[in-house]
């Protein structure tokens, strides 16, 4: 956990971005001195327990974080930055609605403006190669936060494709940059078997690549194999990531 304390912030509004994913946008003084913008930026995101109004954050001290005594510790989950406007004093989170919602997914469910959230100081390390001669990108609707940011921070002049998988296509979404776009519908088969098969299927153009790769935990292990054993990249060129487990 970061060193300094959560910030504390409001819901301003949100909205419904395709049936399964709603986009909350967040604001408050103490959004001052954020530093949220990059691609693939990811906060520590602290949700209020019943009967609280505000979550229990810890103070930051230098021997870690000390919570309040006597105070219900919030849920915690990991969320990446869909947008941050330092000008607006915006800070835009966009959550999927799984079956079975876990408390995130609840809270950003009934989020209406003025309820409270805090959020930690983001991290993330993904950067465009710059000699890279093609990007890929892989993920699922969890990634797709993500995969906008990363979309929008490759150079436009180097080709790219974005492989994702969604439920179906009302799940699809516009999203930023030139990359060559193959939305994988997902239909009734398990998370992650359609858009791995996309993956081994596909043709790539020669060249040094770099990949960057999210969502279900074993379809990421499977897929990053793929691409050092069966595609030759290089080790520090694939950034992979599980989000979540299927089961």
């Amino acid at each position: 956990m970061s060193t300094t304390a959560p910030r504390l912030l409001q819901v301003r509004r949100s909205e419904r971005i395709t049936p399964r994913m709603i986009r909350v946008t967040l604001a408050g003084d103490e959004l001052a001195g954020f530093t949220g913008d990059g691609p693939d930026r990811r906060i520590k995101m602290f949700f209020p327990v019943p009967g609280q109004e505000r979550p229990a954050i810890p103070r930051a001290a230098s021997g870690g974080p000390v919570w309040p005594a006597g105070e219900a510790r919030p849920a915690i989950r990991t969320y990446t930055v869909r947008r941050f406007d330092a000008g607006a004093g915006e800070l835009d989170v966009d959550f999927v609605l799984h079956e079975g919602h876990g408390p995130a997914a609840a809270w950003a469910r009934e989020a209406q403006p003025g309820n409270w959230v805090a959020v930690s100081e983001p991290g993330g390390r993904y950067v465009p190669d710059p000699g890279t001669e093609l990007h890929v990108v892989i993920g699922d609707e969890t990634a797709l936060p993500a995969v906008a940011t990363v979309l929008e921070a490759l150079p436009g002049d180097v080709p790219a494709i974005a492989f994702l998988e969604v439920a179906d296509a009302g799940e699809e979404q516009d999203l930023p940059g030139t990359a060559d776009v193959r939305w994988v519908h997902r239909g009734d088969q398990e998370a992650g078997v359609p858009l791995a098969a996309a993956v081994r299927d596909a043709q790539l153009p020669p060249g040094r690549t770099q990949a960057w790769l999210s969502g279900e935990s074993a379809c990421v292990k499977d897929l990053r194999k793929h691409l050092l054993d069966e595609r030759g990249l290089d080790r520090r060129a694939v950034y992979a990531t599980g989000y979540w487990r299927a089961r």
